[in-house]
């Protein structure tokens, strides 16, 4: 491994555990909180806005596995938050599908 892509990996592993956890929250807080309008463009575009959240989500975990931070400690907690995610995000289909 070079130095710069060591010195790289240092430098994302500094500062991405916390950028996943704002991302996990910002995402659960937008799917519960914005439910989308009755018409169908609102919940077009509701789906389409947790579709990218979603995305970026993935892409920071893939950017953590490249810089090694997958220790049993993060990966548990990881899990422990893609839980919830995905536990909001039925509950609000559920809601929004509902009657």
């Amino acid at each position: 491994m070079t130095r710069i892509e060591e010195k790289t990996r240092q430098s994302i592993a500094a500062f991405l555990p916390d950028i996943l956890d704002r991302a996990l929250l910002s995402y659960a807080a937008f799917a519960e909180n914005n439910a989308p309008g009755e018409e169908a463009k609102d919940f077009t575009a509701h789906h389409n806005a947790c579709k990218v959240a979603i995305a970026h989500i993935e892409l920071l975990i893939k950017l953590a596995r490249w810089a090694d931070l997958e220790d049993e400690a993060r990966a548990a907690e990881a899990r422990r938050t893609a839980l919830e995610v995905e536990i909001a995000l039925s509950t609000t289909e559920a809601k929004e599908s509902s009657p």
